[in-house]
């Protein structure tokens, strides 16, 4: 193995057992300005494939033992280098090897011996479109991405709620998960005193709060103005619980809008529930976590509600509601739940594009 002076993150591979024809076209590449490294086979290729990210692959097609095209497959099936392009080299204009070539996963052929020119047109052609590429890739994700994202707080929309929730019930029927609502205390008062802009931000600033104390693995979701839903994977209601009375008490000791000149305290009520602890599917989870807050608010604010304490009994039980009891805004809830489920637009074929799709269920706490 033999490699130039210059080195680049993503140089090109030169891969041909006649140490002639490597050299003559790594000499071509090089006075082009490209970093260059040269394998001698097919085996050799792939050992610096184990360490090196080339932005192309020249591959000769007739090799011993290891042949092109049989590199070219084995490239084309590993995860790290399945996208790098190869351009065949091959002495002859066979339209067997080159049907092979593509059908292998190549992109493109040389027949050689080639001129510099065709040489260095193709390989700048076959960059070019590589980093083309590369670019819609990276903004298809971005945007995706987007799309899932509340353009005010940062945390994501009830799309993607419904979306990945509902996966994770469909993946994994046995294990935990809670679901816990937030609202934001008397936040009409705010809004009064101090504006809709302000509310806005003090939103904002909020929703910072909680996504700086939400574990790896769980989610913060806009509900709507000044409410939130956070999904718990791996959590039971008591570890849930926990977590949220964290998040709860940090809001409740922080002020808000000071770089704005104002001092503002915030508090919320918060509802939890966990399945299949309490729920047996998506509509029951999240209105049983409604239900909850709505009975925080009922006993004054500030302060949060499991979904097992209201199904507690004897003298704890009095203080709550009827378990059964449904106030109009849950109704309300559970409708709008059913008819977003029913319009939410289909998964994509790639679970790995849902930010939380690719995340194995946390260990219960």
């Amino acid at each position: 193995m033999k490699k130039s002076e210059k080195t680049v993150d993503h140089p090109i591979l030169v891969v041909d057992d006649n140490p002639v024809v490597t050299r003559l076209m790594a000499n071509m590449l090089d006075h082009a300005g490209y970093t260059v490294v040269e394998a001698g086979s097919g085996y050799e290729a792939l050992v610096w494939l184990e360490t090196l990210c080339p932005a192309l692959i020249l591959l000769d097609i007739d090799m011993p033992g290891l042949s092109g095209i049989e590199t070219c497959r084995i490239i084309k099936k590993g995860r790290r280098t399945a996208e790098i392009p190869v351009l065949f080299v091959t002495v002859s204009n066979s339209k067997d090897d080159i049907v092979a070539g593509f059908a292998a996963g190549g992109q493109d052929y040389i027949v050689k011996p080639s001129t510099k020119e065709e040489l260095l047109a193709r390989v700048r052609t076959h960059l070019a479109l590589c980093k083309t590429q590369q670019e819609l890739k990276t903004s298809r994700a971005r945007y995706r991405k987007l799309s899932f994202l509340d353009d005010l707080t940062g945390l994501y929309n009830t799309r993607y709620l419904y979306q990945t929730l509902q996966r994770y019930l469909d993946r994994y029927p046995q294990r935990s998960i809670a679901a816990s609502f937030l609202d934001i205390d008397s936040f009409k008062q705010v809004v009064d005193h101090h504006g809709h802009l302000n509310g806005s931000r003090a939103i904002a600033e909020l929703a910072g709060i909680i996504k700086s104390l939400l574990p790896r693995g769980c989610y913060g979701v806009s509900y709507g103005g000044d409410e939130f839903v956070l999904v718990l994977p791996g959590y039971d209601a008591h570890s849930a619980g926990r977590l949220v009375r964290k998040i709860r008490e940090a809001i409740a000791a922080s002020r808000f809008l000071t770089v704005y000149n104002l001092d503002i305290g915030l508090t919320v009520s918060c509802g939890v529930a966990a399945y299949p602890e309490n729920a047996h599917n998506l509509v029951d989870l999240l209105g049983m976590a409604d239900q909850s807050l709505f009975e925080a608010k009922r006993q004054g604010k500030n302060r949060m509600v499991s979904y097992v304490e209201m199904q507690g009994d004897g003298e704890d039980r009095e203080h709550f509601l009827p378990v059964d009891h449904r106030c109009s805004s849950l109704s309300m809830h559970c409708s709008a739940l059913d008819a977003g489920l029913a319009s939410a637009p289909a998964a994509p074929a790639d679970e790995e594009e849902l930010p939380h799709a690719g995340l194995l269920p946390r260990q219960d706490h």
